[in-house]
């Protein structure tokens, strides 16, 4: 969290010494790929398959999302992330598969630096779903789905490169995910770095 609030205030800092020159508000939405990491799959495996085991520490992921920015600068952003699927092996084999998605409402506010970049940055909370599936050696252990709410927050810049059509690049946190596996009820923090096309209407 540290690293987050020293992002924050340095994109923040950047922001306020550069002149606003670009209409920002509007209606808009993106699709874009990300790289994920965590710690879910490799703590599962050191606790239940010890030095044998192995767990996945990133996986790719997708986000669809859409939001409106008033002249204010302050706006509404609503998206469905899938943060990727993260293997567990013992010994080489895949013996279990976590699968995380979130659909995420949180409060932007977006800063203009310059005639074609801005900054935004993001508040908010989301609706996530961890699914436990176990693969191999299970022995009677259920699969489980664990549904939740877990924090969110994230700042990124854009670059207009058409008057309708920006690249935006993201850097999200979601916050104390809860997770249910083998009896055990966890949370991991899932952070997230995105590259999207986004278009305004």
């Amino acid at each position: 969290m540290r690293k987050i609030l020293t992002l924050l205030a340095a994109l923040a800092a950047a922001c306020l010494t550069t002149p606003a020159q670009a209409q920002t508000s509007g209606a808009y939405a993106g699709v874009g790929v990300m790289s994920v990491t965590t710690d879910n799959a490799s703590d599962f495996a050191a606790v239940f398959y010890g030095p044998a085991g192995s767990g996945d520490s990133s996986a790719n992921g997708l986000k669809i999302y859409g939001g409106y920015v008033w002249p204010s600068r302050f706006g509404i952003e609503g998206g469905h992330y899938d943060l990727g699927s993260y293997e567990v092996r013992q010994g080489g084999t895949k013996t279990d598969e976590f699968k995380v998605s979130a659909f995420a409402v949180s409060g932007t506010y977006t800063l203009p630096m310059g005639a074609n970049f801005d900054a935004n940055f993001k508040v908010g909370l989301a609706f996530t779903s961890a699914d436990y599936t176990c693969v191999t050696n299970c022995g009677g252990i259920a699969n489980t789905s664990k549904s939740g709410t877990a924090g969110l927050v994230g700042a990124g810049v854009g670059w207009r490169v058409a008057p309708n059509f920006t690249l935006r690049a993201d850097f999200e946190v979601f916050s104390a995910v809860p997770h249910s596996a083998v009896g055990q009820n966890v949370e991991f923090d899932y952070t997230a770095f995105s590259v999207s096309g986004q278009f305004k209407f």
